[in-house]
């Protein structure tokens, strides 16, 4: 029987602070050392970009990045929160500390495969569902130029494959596509008879990928170049973002009272034709020009005369009056629009309505009145103090 030696029982010292757990190999010379992540800049990249991954991106943990930008945060902050708790652990391991690297030889000796962890299972489903969804939703349901595409349906499992095998690769623990992507389309041919069991498939994958997949990652990733990542990160963006732009365009829409569902970009182009908006959009052109002509000081006066604050400029819409009307004009109006609106001259099915429109001209007509009232007073004393 051949004689075992050292190397291949117990890894050395230095070849594990290299950041190589394949005890397989011989050992190598330590590589050269990168400039070591700070727990502190990995702490304060947690807490100002942590919901779009900034922290895991600082520890070159780019899948978990991307993760964490899909879902804001982990599932809208749950996993911010945990890592929290997990950062020290995550700076060791890019930085390969000794110990900690000693430790998960150790853990890799005892244990041939990585051990079941309930939030990279749960979170594999999750996302899983969330991606194999958002490309069925992403999908037109009308024809484009003539032609019906609805047959790319049938990729929402690759969806829900990417999900578990990007998932199933952040850190220390690696695993194949191919087994994520068979438990993916295991349920496919019964879901077409049987549309629901499509659910199934984020969890027969998960399953599949973590029995016969899942395996420890011996080497860490390979070093690439931050413009290299970057790109990466760009282009999976991209693609992102466009399968949510194709479903707020194409499938998207929005219900009104009567229950009308109204496509979301219809909606859009109503809106940005409304009274509402134009309104809003003549005002901020007016203080747009205010700065240019008057400078800051000047504008920010007229912009706190945008907002109303004491109500003027709405009273006046109601009575349907311009600036500046006077009191006559104000009184003039309130009693034309509270004889049209009296209660009293209305139906019973429309009394309603009419009392609450008639209140509503009351207050306004009040609330002008007020203000004249005081700069009337205002002004008075304004001229006793110049004589």
């Amino acid at each position: 029987m051949p004689q075992t030696t050292e190397f291949e029982v117990v890894n050395p010292t230095g070849y594990i602070a290299g950041g190589d757990l394949d005890f397989k190999k011989r050992p190598r010379p330590r590589p050269r050392r990168e400039m070591e992540k700070s727990l502190c800049v990995a702490y304060l990249a947690w807490l100002f970009g942590g919901w779009l991954g900034l922290h895991h991106f600082y520890l070159r943990r780019d899948r978990q990045a991307f993760t964490w930008f899909c879902t804001l945060g982990g599932y809208f902050g749950v996993g911010w929160m945990r890592d929290f708790f997990r950062l020290p652990s995550y700076v060791k391991d890019a930085n390969n500390e000794e110990k900690y690297t000693a430790n998960l030889a150790e853990l890799m000796l005892r244990r041939p495969k990585p051990p079941f962890s309930a939030a990279r299972f749960t979170g594999q489903i999750l996302v899983a569902n969330s991606w194999s969804y958002l490309i069925a939703a992403a999908v037109p349901v009308e024809e484009i130029h003539g032609y019906s595409i609805l047959l790319l349906l049938y990729l929402a499992p690759i969806g829900t494959a990417l999900a578990v095998w990007n998932i199933g690769n952040i850190g220390r623990e690696q695993g194949s596509l191919k087994s994520a992507m068979v438990g993916a389309f295991l349920v496919f041919p019964a879901s077409l008879f049987y549309p629901p069991l499509a659910n199934w498939s984020a969890v027969s994958s998960t399953l599949v990928f973590n029995q016969w997949g899942k395996k420890w990652r011996r080497t860490p990733y390979p070093r690439h170049s931050l413009c290299r990542r970057l790109m990466v990160l760009g282009l999976c963006t991209t693609i992102f973002l466009s399968l949510w732009f194709s479903f707020l365009y194409f499938n998207a829409t929005v219900t009104d009272k009567t229950g009308e569902r109204i496509k979301l970009r219809d909606a859009a182009e109503n809106f940005l034709n409304s009274p509402m908006f134009l309104e809003f959009k003549k005002n901020m052109k007016q203080l747009y020009n205010d700065i240019m002509e008057d400078g800051w000081q000047n504008a920010w006066s007229n912009f706190v005369e945008l907002l109303d604050p004491l109500g003027e400029r709405h009273s006046l819409k109601i009575l349907g009056l311009e600036s500046g009307a006077s009191q006559e004009n104000i009184t003039s109006a309130y009693r034309k629009l509270a004889r049209e609106w009296h209660p009293d001259r209305h139906p019973p099915d429309t009394k309603e309505s009419a009392s609450a429109k008639f209140m509503e001209i009351q207050e306004a007509y009040d609330k002008l009145s007020t203000i004249k009232n005081r700069r009337l007073r205002k002004n008075k004393l304004s001229d006793d103090d110049a004589i």
